[in-house]
């Protein structure tokens, strides 16, 4: 388990580094074995903590992922350009595009583009179904600044099937 990458270990694949916030599910600090970095009971409430901060960080101004990486992963610690374009990279986003909503899918892109970030190959220890169970844990978290969808559309892939019948009808009429 030592050779895991630290965000592994933690159940903090996103590395938020210990502070006095209360996170849902946090280990604490008198517990903490790790000292720098927070703990938390299971990945799921790791990744939770993780876009809750992304999330608190939008809402304060920092609504482009340039912003929003160089406050999350800051240049003294990071190379926040190469953090910056492998994270537009991975979501389909320029750098200074300004963030007004987020849902379920931008919340699993994001996320996965984070933790790979965080934990290189480890990141593939991290399953699509924990990063839905974090996004599912954040409950409403929207705000008048932003719009915040954690529901999956399940009935999304509908949409071109129906617009296929609806021009291949209207063509044979």
């Amino acid at each position: 388990m030592s050779n895991l990458s630290r965000g592994i270990r933690n159940n903090n694949p996103g590395n938020l580094i210990s502070t006095n916030i209360q996170w849902l599910g946090k280990i604490p600090l008198s517990k903490n074995t790790d000292g720098k970095f927070e703990q938390f009971e299971t990945i799921e409430l790791g990744i939770r903590a993780m876009f809750k901060d992304l999330i608190n960080d939008i809402n304060k101004g920092k609504n482009t992922v340039r912003k929003l990486i160089t406050e999350y992963a800051p240049p003294n610690e990071n190379n926040t350009g190469k953090y910056i374009k492998d994270v537009c990279s991975s979501i389909g986003v320029t750098p200074d595009q300004i963030i007004t909503s987020v849902n379920y899918s931008f919340l699993l892109m994001l996320g996965k583009a984070i933790i790979k970030k965080e934990n290189g190959s480890d990141a593939s220890l991290v399953s699509d179904k924990q990063i839905i169970k974090g996004i599912k844990l954040l409950g409403d978290v929207s705000t008048s600044l932003l719009k915040v969808s954690t529901v999956k559309n399940n009935l999304a892939f509908l949409i071109p099937i129906f617009l296929l019948f609806y021009t291949v009808f209207t063509i044979s009429l």
